[in-house]
């Protein structure tokens, strides 16, 4: 059955998503090492598969280090975005904080139809917040990182960033199903269908 937990990690508040399908959990996006992920997945004697970041800036990256050594477990990113977490600038924690690298090696995740461990995935290749950003169907669900918020868009000036591109991605977005679960990188959940009635940024 799946199922879906949101934490609210870092300073940056970005939204970490558990992924359930019974008691495979799959981590996106963590932000950071707050206990509060392991409470989660050992509350419910979570098996974790891998952890998928679907960009490479610092607030969503920065506990995937820390995670990943915790329970033995890959980690996922575009092929595009992966320079983004060896360069402490193009991944944006020299701008905001102490400047950091990812230790670990890495996965890539490509576009198309991809399994991992429990999970099946439709991933959709969506720059314009970073040349490697990647959006997740899951189900009911799009997990999208900082592509698309609720009444909002993500920011296109930072490193790999790209107005053009963004507008490409979110010409895309307008073909998917609008009852689809939007899973933002940062505030509320809200639908395809919403965001066509309500996002300016989609009209």
């Amino acid at each position: 059955m799946k199922k879906y937990e949101t934490l609210v990690l870092g300073p940056i508040q970005a939204n970490c998503y558990l992924l359930w399908e019974d008691h495979h959990v799959m981590i996106v996006d963590p932000g950071s090492k707050n206990p509060a992920v392991r409470e989660h997945i050992e509350s419910a004697k979570g098996i974790v598969d891998a952890i998928v970041l679907t960009h490479g800036h610092i607030d969503h990256i920065e506990g995937a280090d820390f995670w990943a050594k915790e329970y033995g477990c890959p980690i996922y990113i575009s092929e595009l975005d992966e320079p983004l977490l060896y360069d402490a600038s193009l991944n944006c924690s020299a701008m905001f904080k102490e400047a950091f690298t990812l230790k670990s090696k890495v996965n890539n995740i490509m576009p198309g139809i991809q399994k991992i461990g429990a999970f099946q995935f439709h991933v959709y290749d969506a720059p314009g917040h970073s040349e490697g950003s990647i959006m997740l169907e899951w189900g009911p669900y799009l997990i999208c990182g900082d592509v698309l918020f609720q009444m909002s868009i993500g920011r296109t000036d930072l490193p790999g960033g790209s107005n053009s591109k963004m507008t490409h991605t979110l010409q895309f977005i307008k073909k998917l199903s609008p009852e689809l679960i939007v899973l933002p990188g940062h505030g509320p959940a809200t639908t395809i269908q919403e965001e066509l009635l309500h996002n300016p940024y989609l009209y």
